[in-house]
């Protein structure tokens, strides 16, 4: 027969030290998880793909938090042609840890393998917004961007999203800081400039009239926002006084005198406008 007091006793000793053990149990296996992975990596590193994955699969066993392994797992996956596996992988990663900078970079690729523009764009401008500006990896993000079209955005909103920053300040401080507003007075010239190399007239133009709003204690910057806006402004004008004129020819093709009448007396309007502004 069981003896009901040793029973109690065994009950009470177990309890008592169970705490302790649970305490210990998940640092323990966290090391273990480094361990595993430490062994995928030199696995991976001498060519052997599938025992590569047996040591990061156990990795994430012993810690299912583990996202440098998880994003390994997509690697070896990514590295045997399984796109779709790998890309669970490293949306996983993320899912633990929404900062691990590596996962955006293998998603954008993976993005840019399946010729999906838009999610190659959305974390390639990840990578770019948390990365340290002028790193590698920062730069071939912004690279990448430039390739897919989307920089001349990306840095505008990052830009704004600085100059934003700056206003918060200066209503903080004051409104008369003349360094704080200088140097907002060049970001958005810079947002301008690069809209301007990109033949984007339209946010050229806004950007400018920004910097002469702002009215920054700096000639220079005023001088080639001057400059720079009169081009701007020109061939924007231009390019709608085209697009207008093209639209009425259409118009007229297709016998709609009324509807080419309208667009081409909005031409002559714009082409007024340049006349006058020269």
């Amino acid at each position: 027969m069981v003896n009901l007091k040793s029973m109690r006793l065994f009950l009470v000793i177990f309890l008592s030290i169970f705490p302790l053990i649970s305490s210990q149990a998940g640092p323990l296996l966290k090391e273990d998880a480094k361990a595993y992975r430490g062994e995928g990596y030199k696995a991976q590193s001498l060519g052997d793909l599938e025992g590569a994955l047996i040591w990061y699969q156990k990795a994430v066993q012993m810690d299912p938090h583990y996202a440098q392994a998880y994003n390994d797992i997509g690697v070896i996956f990514e590295n045997q042609g399984e796109l779709s596996r790998a890309e669970e992988m490293y949306k996983k990663t993320l899912k633990m840890d929404p900062e691990f900078l590596p996962a955006y970079t293998n998603l954008a690729f993976i993005a840019e393998k399946k010729g999906n523009v838009k999610d190659a764009s959305h974390y390639w401008q990840r990578r770019y917004e948390l990365g340290q500006e002028g790193d590698y990896w920062w730069e071939v993000s912004r690279q990448h961007l430039l390739k897919l079209g989307t920089y001349p955005k990306v840095r505008r909103e990052r830009l704004e999203k600085k100059a934003a920053e700056l206003s918060r300040e200066i209503i903080k401080k004051s409104a008369q800081d003349k360094v704080t507003i200088i140097r907002e007075a060049r970001l958005h010239f810079d947002i301008g400039n690069q809209a301007f190399l990109e033949k984007d007239y339209e946010t050229a133009v806004k950007e400018f009239e920004s910097v002469f709003f702002l009215n920054p204690d700096d000639e220079e910057i005023l001088d080639k926002s001057v400059k720079f806006y009169k081009k701007a402004k020109r061939l924007y004008l231009r390019g709608t006084a085209l697009n207008g004129t093209k639209n009425a020819l259409d118009y007229i093709e297709n016998d709609d005198y009324q509807s080419a009448e309208k667009k081409l007396k909005d031409a002559l309007e714009v082409i007024s406008r340049i006349t006058q502004e020269k």
